[in-house]
């Protein structure tokens, strides 16, 4: 039996700090014969007891109760409702990442546990502005991403107000109302393959994606850190509410799980140590692969789109040789 076909227990390695259980897991939703309880255990995981779809949810649901502005107000483009949302979707990038940045870089509050990459965040390095990888993370992760994930809620809240966007209720078709918080991350999953793919096409990449793909060794402000033509592509899932039966809370879910949970997947490491024993996963090691080998690992593991392309990088040793071989096949053209 070769490495790769072991299963390789979590911790250090020669390449990595820290590694969890490989190969690395995707979603058994499409697997073939059908594996039902290996779907329903993915799902739960997923949302039991308290993990990131769980929080977001909650969030959409606190802040539709008590913070979005009435829709009434929403039907007319006005600055005070716009720059509502603009201030709240700030405050909240900010809070993410600047807290995780916090927890893990500055004040170090776990050492290097659970820690990916063994390599901190580059400074004097000429390729980011003012030659600092943190200030140019939270400069294009602020001025770019929150500029432009707030532009989109604009359309889609002014689509609600104005009966553009579909929307459902709870009572209205509570069955739906449920399976889209399972759905919806499948279908981000999908969005985030095909954008990714067209993104690393080399024209594309040396002028937009090359940008956030600066930050090898990845921290919680270099998720959200994009060219705006980038951006504009990532966040562009949210319009389709505009067709999508729903319910606002759903929209909010899912604008929470491009933004926000773009600083938890880029955080450099697998979990949080909250205390002695509570450990909350963030990190994806299925994206650090990504990060450090680039033509691998184009969506997440909720849709196998990578296995059914040929891009799954496994972190088996084997799958490293293979994408070495892809980016020389690649590089000799």
């Amino acid at each position: 039996m070769s490495a790769g076909d072991e299963q390789l227990k979590a911790g250090t390695s020669k390449e990595w700090n820290w590694h969890p259980d490989l190969p690395v897991a995707v979603t058994p939703l499409f697997s073939w014969p059908p594996r039902p309880i290996a779907t329903l255990r993915w799902f739960v995981t997923n949302w039991l007891p308290i993990t990131e779809y769980l929080i977001y949810a909650l969030m959409a649901w606190a802040v539709w109760a008590w913070v979005v502005p009435p829709l009434e107000q929403m039907q007319h483009l006005s600055w005070g409702w716009v720059s509502q949302l603009w201030a709240r979707n700030l405050i909240l990038m900010t809070f993410f990442a600047q807290g995780l940045h916090l927890w893990l870089y500055g004040w170090k509050k776990q050492g290097d546990d659970f820690k990916f990459d063994r390599r901190g965040l580059a400074k004097n390095a000429r390729v980011f502005l003012w030659n600092d990888q943190y200030w140019d993370n939270v400069t294009y992760a602020l001025l770019s991403g929150v500029t432009v994930w707030t532009f989109y809620d604009v359309i889609v809240w002014m689509g609600y107000a104005n009966g553009w966007a579909p929307m459902i209720t709870f009572n209205s078709n509570p069955i739906w109302f449920l399976a889209l918080f399972l759905l919806l991350p499948v279908l981000q999953s999908f969005h985030f393959y095909w954008l990714h793919r067209v993104l690393h096409v080399p024209w594309i990449y040396k002028r937009v994606h090359a940008v956030h793909h600066r930050s090898v060794s990845v921290a919680p402000w270099s998720g959200f850190s994009m060219h705006p033509v980038e951006h504009v592509g990532y966040m562009s899932l949210l319009l389709i509410f505009l067709v999508l039966p729903a319910h606002p809370t759903h929209f909010l879910f899912i604008g929470y799980s491009l933004a926000l949970a773009s600083a938890t997947s880029h955080a450099g490491f697998e979990k949080l140590v909250l205390g002695d024993k509570a450990h909350l996963k963030v990190g994806s090691f299925h994206h650090q692969l990504h990060h450090r080998y680039f033509e691998c690992n184009y969506g997440g593991p909720e849709m196998p789109w990578d296995n059914w392309f040929g891009s799954f990088h496994d972190g088996s040793p084997e799958a490293t040789e293979r994408v070495r071989e892809t980016k020389r096949h690649m590089h000799s053209k």
